[in-house]
This record gives C-alpha cells, structure tokens and sequence, in this order.
C-alpha cells in the first residue's frame, strides 16, 4: 500500500517548498516513484508539478468572486466544496490507483484554520485513509520562534490538529537556516520540563506565567516517542531524519526516538 504524507502548517511554514524538496529527495536519492497533489485553491504558483491540483476544479479568487466571500470565507468554503466533491476527486490521478506509487505528497492550503479544523477537512481524510496509509507532517517555522510563548502556540496546535485529524501527526522544524530560538521549540520537544524555567524568565506577571506550568505538563504528557526532526528545504538538510520517521510512523514498533 502506497505512503500518503499530509503537509500541514501555518501560512508560510514552507509547506509548498518542503513538498518540493522531499519529493525531489525521494526521486533521486531513493528511486522512488511520487506523485504530488495541491489542494491549495489560493496559490498563486507552486514549483513542483502536480499530479492533482484541486485549482483545476477552483481556485480562491473564483469562490470570492461566484459567493462573494472575503478571501478568510472562501477558504472555508474551498474545505467544504472539496469535502463534498470528494468522491469525484478521488477519481482523479493519483487517487483513482495510489498502487501507482510509493509516495503521494499532499499540499495543503496555507490557511490551515479555515481547512484542517473544519468538520469538511476530516471527511476528506477519512475517505484517503481508505486508499493509502496515511501520515501528516506537521511543520513549525523555525524562523517564527523567538520565545516560549511562540513555541508554545505554534506546538500546541500541532497537538489540535492530531487530535482533529485522528491519523499519525509528525512535528517537523523548518527552515532551520532561518532560526529565531531553535533552543526553545528544542526544549519542548526534548526537555519541556526546562522550560518553565525559560517561562520564568520571559512571563513575568499575566496570563502566560500562570498557565505555563499546566503547558508544560501537557507538553509531557502529548511527547510520546516523537523527536525534532530539523529541516531546511532550501538546503535540503533533515530529509533523511524526516524520512526515517515517515518510515517509522508505519513501523510495527511504532518508535518514533
């Protein structure tokens, strides 16, 4: 049964050039046969080509124009036209044989409030999950951490969409060139419980240092086996770990360390 790995992440976590980089990996290093898919009705361009592009049924500006939604809505509305097109999608290349391929790399919108946390986006999923094996990787904007509440945040809703979705979530930092405070997403992930000290430092008097050692527990408790994986698609560093664990989340053992 072929792979299928779902790219979410805030607008501008690099998702669309990660899609790139590790199906290019994928191809050259490893010989293995790929198929990308853009299920993001706003973008402009993409640099890889897509085997499914669900710009061929919609784009953003079109539902704008046709329901006259603001940009925010449209999304929204993308989720739901994609839910309920979605048998006719997945009679679509690559969908209609996955056996195809090894790998399908799927690209989501940017937006990822107005998609993932809707009830349209787990219907979609749970349909893929028929097809294919089925992991998302869920990407963190190294380059949008300068402090704990950042970390926070951004891992936090990487523990949302697990919950949301119900399938295999992988926590990835991108764009590892770019760091603003790689040590603290580190901590959380590794250590959280040293970061209530970095909490400390930076909270002071309000809501974040009366939460953050509740944050903190709950970061314990969600860490399971999953480690850092540090990526740069613009370098290509990291494929090889990110791989592994794509590789892992399948494994019996289900050891992700």
């Amino acid at each position: 049964m072929p792979v299928m790995v779902v790219f979410i992440g805030a607008a501008g976590s690099g998702k669309t050039s990660l899609v790139k980089a590790y199906g290019d990996w994928l191809v050259k290093v490893n010989f293995q046969r790929v198929a990308r898919v853009n299920l993001d009705p706003g973008a402009e361009r993409v640099p890889y080509r897509a085997v499914f592009d669900i710009r061929r049924y919609f784009t953003v500006r079109d539902i704008m124009a046709k329901y006259g939604l603001g940009p925010n809505g449209a999304f929204i509305k993308a989720g739901e036209l994609i839910a309920s097109m979605a048998d006719e999608i997945l009679m679509e290349d690559p969908f209609r044989d996955p056996t195809r391929y090894d790998y399908v790399l799927i690209d989501t919108p940017g937006q990822m409030e107005a998609f993932i946390f809707r009830p349209a986006s787990s219907a979609f999923f749970e349909k893929l999950l028929d097809l294919a094996s089925l992991v998302g990787i869920y990407v963190i904007d190294a380059s949008a951490i300068e402090g704990f509440a950042d970390a926070v945040t951004l891992w936090f809703l990487g523990i949302l969409t697990q919950i949301k979705l119900g399938f295999t979530i992988i926590p990835i930092i991108n764009k590892i060139d770019a760091a603003g405070d790689i040590e603290t997403v580190r901590l959380l992930i590794e250590e959280p419980e040293k970061l209530l000290e970095r909490a400390e430092e930076e909270a002071e008097i309000g809501l974040l240092s009366d939460i953050a050692p509740e944050l903190v527990r709950l970061a314990l408790k969600t860490k399971q086996a999953l480690r850092p994986v540090e990526v740069s698609a613009a370098t290509g560093k990291g494929l090889e770990e990110l791989h592994f664990l794509v590789h892992e989340a399948f494994c019996n053992c289900g050891d992700l360390t």
